[in-house]
């Protein structure tokens, strides 16, 4: 499929295709998940937020950098290197509305984390919060 937005995406439970981002300086190649429904279509909800997702990210770096690192003080009583223990795997787009960045990290290899935004608001939480 060929979303106007999203471009050629496959499909296999959900619309997803693969793309390199910079997160903390950092380059990555990640998962760009659009949820799907039986309708197999993308909402302009969907659409929009993948429009702005990086901007979003590149503006509020430097809060998703302390939340994670309070998030892994609080949860796991340490101190997280952001540059060595936490590598995003997936963006996932949902059709809510909400959106987030799913992690895996060393420190919770079963759970993982996602930084997720939900009716504009930033959260931090396992995978599973999110998903």
């Amino acid at each position: 499929m060929t979303d106007k937005v999203f471009g050629k995406l496959e499909h296999k439970y959900n619309f997803y295709k693969y793309e390199n981002v910079n997160f903390f300086g950092n380059n990555y190649k990640v998962k760009i998940v659009a949820e799907n429904d039986e309708t197999d279509t993308i909402l302009p909800i969907q659409q929009n937020n993948y429009t702005a997702y990086k901007q979003y990210i590149q503006e509020n770096q430097a809060k998703i950098i302390d939340l994670i690192k309070q998030y892994f003080l609080d949860v796991y009583n340490t101190k997280i290197n952001i540059d060595k223990e936490i590598k995003p795997r997936t963006i996932y787009f949902a059709r809510d509305g909400s959106w987030g960045i799913l992690f895996d990290t060393p420190i919770d290899e079963e759970n993982g984390f996602s930084i997720f935004i939900k009716d504009g608001k930033l959260n931090i939480g396992t995978q599973d919060m999110f998903i």
